[in-house]
């Protein structure tokens, strides 16, 4: 990378006129809003585990005698994978709430779903994008693509060679609220699942620009605070029924290859506080590493 990172320290005022300090980095001023330069792209890898059932729905338009109700979704070859977007859905869900960035109307729309919702340099706006106005937005396009989670080949030979299979299917009942049992009248429901230890090959790209001169300093924030996202989902569910214990996973030796170097995120990326006006300071360094972008001058 041959630009270098600079750091800046800006005010801008708060919804209610106070002002207060910017997050080290951040870019206030309209005319320095637009991309300058494209950077580079990191290649965050790692295996999905599945730790407790997934179910990931594919709809079923057929009412079948027997018939399973809630199938997930399959590629045309039968196997079960995790679509990109169930994983960047998820992460962007749970970043707005850590950002506080949920519209206050409650009408549940997700954030910048209007121009009233842009403020210059939204960590949010930048990884995972906006349908606002070109004009409101300037700052470049979506960062953050995620492919789609493809089964793992060793361990889909040894669930089939073992006799297993590649699914699993759940029956559940209504309880009755006064007997305690299952409710009369109300036939089973069968949900099928991918069971746990399933594997999935993960893969996502995180895009670099450097906008209004900032040689990429707010990009490569933005993608530790990605990283840390996975910390969250990790601790919250993914696919439906996480309330009723479905969908806990893990990211597995989970890295960034970048420009410079390849960094191992294992070992850093947990047990931190989510911060908003910084992300924690052993994800931005391996961040910088895999860059090849300077310490910031103190």
């Amino acid at each position: 990378m041959a630009s270098r990172i600079r750091r800046t320290e800006q005010t801008r005022p708060e919804r209610g006129g106070a002002a207060r300090k910017r997050p080290e980095g951040m870019i206030m001023s309209i005319s320095q809003r637009t991309v300058d330069a494209y950077l580079g792209q990191g290649i965050l890898t790692a295996t999905l585990v599945v730790e407790t059932g997934l179910h990931i729905g594919a709809g079923n338009d057929e009412i079948q005698i027997g018939g399973i109700d809630n199938p997930v979704v399959k590629t045309p070859q039968g196997d079960p994978y995790v679509p990109g977007s169930s994983i960047k859905g998820k992460l962007r869900f749970l970043m707005e709430w850590a950002f506080g960035k949920v519209r206050a109307n409650g009408d549940g729309k997700v954030w910048g779903w209007t121009s009233d919702d842009v403020s210059p340099g939204d960590p949010i706006l930048r990884i995972f994008g906006t349908a606002a106005k070109k004009e409101a937005w300037l700052e470049g396009p979506t960062r953050l693509l995620v492919r789609d989670a493809m089964l793992d080949g060793e361990w889909r030979e040894r669930a089939l060679s073992s006799g297993g299979e590649l699914t699993e299917i759940k029956t559940e009942v209504t309880i009755d609220r006064i007997a305690g049992k299952a409710l009369d009248g109300v036939g089973a429901r069968q949900t099928e699942r991918v069971p746990p230890g399933a594997r999935f090959s993960f893969e996502a790209a995180f895009r670099v620009f450097s906008v209004g001169g900032d040689h990429g300093a707010d990009d490569l924030k933005c993608l530790a605070w990605t990283i840390q996202g996975f910390d969250l989902l990790e601790q919250d569910a993914l696919g439906g029924s996480g309330s009723r214990g479905y969908g806990r996973v893990r990211f597995a030796d989970l890295a960034l290859k970048g420009p410079a170097s390849e960094e191992k995120l294992d070992n850093i990326r947990k047990g931190h506080a989510f911060g908003t006006d910084a992300p924690p300071s052993e994800i931005l360094a391996a961040v910088r590493r895999a860059f090849g972008a300077d310490e910031p001058a103190q």
